[in-house]
């Protein structure tokens, strides 16, 4: 029987699938989900989609599979392999949300979602001037923390937010320390999100 919360995680991906099958900033849509294929195959041997570059193909299974091994030598050496890092940035939001989505549904006991079929266009390569690489290892506009990560292809923040107030909290929720979500209290949220993210070795 269909829930609230079941609902709203299905419109979740409804709206994420729509985004990966189509160009983003840096990416078409045949692209961003080859990166997502790639992604679900993490560090396997397992065949390539043959759409991407071998260093995007590489980026993309260790942010989806060892993501706290990687290090700024391997972002240098992506790029002098032709990775734009404001392509990385991108790469990383495609990535970080489709394992998001794919560890929520089988923890709500639901079969993975096929991939979208890619849809035409082209990526629109707007590259934000006031963003730098500051004291992080990929452009930002600001200093580099949590929620602006991403900030060097805006459309990948708007992705991220929408993602975050579903799966955890939106940013309004987060300023209040009482809110209670689907029966479990703001200190429960955040005693699982502590622990899981131990467990998933977060060096954040």
């Amino acid at each position: 029987m269909s829930t609230p919360l079941l609902a709203e995680f299905e419109a979740l991906v409804d709206r994420e699938w729509d985004r990966m099958a189509n160009a983003g900033t840096w990416w078409t849509g045949t692209e961003r989900v080859a990166i997502a294929t790639e992604a679900r195959i993490g560090h396997d041997d397992a065949p390539s989609t043959n759409h991407l570059s071998t260093v995007a193909i590489e980026a993309a299974r260790r942010v989806s599979a060892e993501a706290a091994t990687i290090r700024q030598v391997d972002i240098d050496r992506w790029a002098d392999g032709g990775l734009d890092p404001f392509a990385y940035v991108e790469l990383i939001g495609v990535v970080s949300r489709l394992a998001a989505i794919d560890v929520t549904a089988f923890g709500l006991g639901m079969d993975e979602r096929p991939l979208p079929v890619p849809q035409p266009g082209n990526p629109s390569l707007e590259r934000p001037t006031d963003a730098v690489v500051s004291n992080g290892w990929v452009p930002t506009v600001g200093p580099a923390w949590a929620p602006g990560a991403l900030s060097a292809v805006p459309d990948e923040v708007d992705a991220m937010f929408d993602i975050h107030g579903v799966l955890y909290l939106s940013m309004e929720q987060m300023r209040n320390n009482e809110i209670v979500r689907n029966g479990i209290h703001r200190a429960q949220i955040e005693l699982t999100a502590a622990r899981t993210s131990w467990l998933n070795e977060c060096f954040y």
